[in-house]
């Protein structure tokens, strides 16, 4: 063992649909923290590690380096099981100090408050305190003094003011991942649905020119793509002086903009300036919506400023969010007509309204939201009817809105097991641990060894309860497929992703999958049953095998090798996401083509 680690900071990741998604996990805060302290880049946890171990493998990695303190930044898709390691922390390493910072981390946030799992939780931004939060001796003074909540008050610093992380060694911008920068921080708008106004209520920017510089250094050190944290970033006043020197950068850039202020020149300079995608946030097209959620933007301009978008050859990515305060489920139905009355739907996102901590909203509605993550509002009645209206905008828009969950079928994963329930295994076998692991179960006949199938998949849940597990059904014969339910009954609830899973009616952390070696010797009935309960997989060694009615209830198909043509192939099979792959290089293409 070497020399214990002072201080480590790690971010979460959340659970994608797929085992190959990204997580689009950048822990820019951390590293910001820790240059701004001037702590050893290893400080921060590598990334890829965090985001591919499992629960158990995270705790004795941490364990391992003996650290005094360790800091979490909390988002909703990362706070509980953050809190679960820190718990963990707490009882494997006696006396470790356990911080937490982040958007979580408000007055309001009653469940985090109470819970009792951190030594040490900082509101607001962090830098000014980096030195004295991640410090040891320092944060136990602070929870001596304080308590164990800080606010950081009012901050009036500049973006730029601390080192960079992506060019100070915390980060590698060459590593492939989006580079997350700030140009500013602050918003004069007063969205009630949005926390960030909450500890940035003033604009602070960071000047076109110092801003031009910064982007040309990362280009020079090797960032693919640039994404703008800016809440809007053609908000700020130079924004034209801005946009015509990125054009000489030659570089790729993302960020989300105020569609109403996107003219047809605004919007070549956008597009030269090399943004191939911008978001842009319509909401609602009720103007009285909008203007409750403090939010009054004329729908029709916002419109107008995407359509300027892409005549100039850039994507609008438009946002819509279900359930606002005022809104009815019409409404947001005819948001998506008009989005497709203009040609714009190509790329629509919809989410239903999270009432965040620290939220002027919360402080309106008083209750009636989930009181954990992701904080939907809830009504006796589903969603209030808005479950119906985000069916019907999935027709408008002519895609699913939501990627389903995609079962882990391709061989070679370091978190998959197999495990054959007729040579008597033993339930205390060595297990891996990933953030999305697999157990692939063989039987003659799953439903007679039905007890010990059931306490496998139990065992593994308690020992990663907040990590994806796919159970691999892969039966000779047919079987009672109450089977089915009965495993689905093991999934606990535990986080975001299972609270989000369920208001979508998807699967959430544990994910069940039936893979058949053919269809032929399963009757079509029961076949189709399955696939009514669970994803329903055949292996096959081309597509035309299937029948097409198999395939229009939703069986997919398991291709083996290597030698596709991808492109012959998606135009050939009726349904690309029924499409999967038993070599991870061809799954790993395909995703590209699914665009996961």
């Amino acid at each position: 063992m070497g020399k214990p680690d002072k201080s480590l900071i790690i971010q979460l990741p959340l659970n994608p649909a797929a085992p190959l998604e990204t997580t689009g996990n950048v822990p820019l805060a951390g590293a910001s923290l820790a240059a701004a302290a001037s702590l050893p880049p290893e400080t921060i946890i590598d990334q890829n590690m965090i985001d591919t171990m499992g629960d158990r493998s995270l705790v004795d990695m941490i364990v391992s380096r003996s650290p005094e303190l360790v800091a979490f930044t909390l988002y909703m898709w990362n706070a509980e099981r953050s809190l679960w390691l820190a718990n963990m922390l707490n009882r494997e390493l006696p006396g470790v100090i356990t911080v937490a910072g982040g958007p979580e981390v408000t007055r309001d946030n009653e469940w985090l408050l109470s819970s009792g799992g951190f030594d040490l939780m900082v509101g607001g931004e962090g830098e000014e305190l980096a030195g004295r939060i991640l410090d040891p001796v320092s944060a136990r003074n602070i929870i001596r003094d304080h308590g164990n909540f800080l606010d950081a008050g009012a901050m009036s610093f500049a973006p730029g003011r601390y080192p960079n992380p992506w060019l100070t060694g915390y980060l590698d911008p060459s590593a492939g991942a989006s580079v997350l920068v700030e140009t500013a921080r602050g918003c004069s708008g007063g969205c009630t649905y949005c926390s960030y106004r909450r500890t940035h209520p003033l604009p602070r920017m960071l000047d076109a020119g110092k801003t031009e510089r910064l982007l040309g250094k990362l280009i020079d050190a090797g960032a693919g793509e640039i994404v703008f944290l800016d809440p809007a970033f053609n908000s700020r006043e130079d924004i034209v002086q801005l946009l015509k020197s990125m054009k000489t950068l030659k570089g790729e850039f993302f960020g989300e903009m105020l569609g109403d202020r996107i003219s047809p020149y605004i919007a070549s300079l956008i597009a030269d300036a090399g943004f191939r995608n911008v978001e842009i946030g319509l909401q609602s097209v009720n103007r009285d919506t909008l203007k409750r959620a403090g939010r009054p933007a004329d729908p029709e301009m916002v419109l107008a400023g995407a359509v300027n978008l892409k005549n100039a050859g850039v994507s609008p990515i438009i946002d819509i969010i279900l359930d606002l305060p005022g809104d009815k489920p019409e409404d947001a139905v005819r948001t998506a007509l008009m989005i497709r009355d203009r040609d714009l739907q190509k790329h629509v996102q919809v989410f239903y309204l999270s009432v965040l901590p620290g939220t002027v909203i919360r402080q309106q509605l008083g209750g009636g939201y989930m009181p954990r993550p992701p904080y939907y509002r809830f009504f006796n009645d589903g969603m209030n009817g808005f479950d119906e209206a985000r069916e019907e905008i999935a027709d408008i828009v002519g895609y699913d809105l939501d990627l389903a969950g995609r079962p882990l079928l391709f061989d070679g994963w370091p978190g998959t097991e197999l495990i054959d329930l007729d040579a008597d295994p033993l339930l205390s076998r060595p297990m891996s641990s990933a953030r999305h692991g697999s157990i692939r179960i063989t039987s003659d006949d799953p439903w007679a060894r039905r007890k010990l199938l059931l306490e496998f998949v139990r065992t593994r849940l308690q020992a990663d309860p907040y990590c994806v597990l796919d159970v691999i059904l892969c039966p000779e014969k047919e079987f009672p497929l109450d089977l089915v339910s009965m495993v689905r009954e093991l999934d606990s609830i535990v986080d975001y992703s299972g609270r989000t899973a369920m208001a979508l009616g998807r699967q959430g952390n544990l994910r069940i999958c039936i893979l058949l070696k053919s269809s032929e010797r399963f009757r079509r009935d029961w076949t189709a049953y399955a696939a009514s309960l669970c994803t329903v997989v055949v292996d096959v060694y081309s597509p035309e095998e299937l029948h097409r009615d198999l395939w229009d209830i939703g069986v997919s198909v398991r291709l083996p090798g290597t030698a596709w043509d991808l492109k012959k192939l998606s135009s050939e099979v009726p349904a690309l996401h029924q499409v999967l792959f038993r070599e991870k290089s061809m799954e790993e293409s395909w995703c590209r083509t699914l665009d996961i």
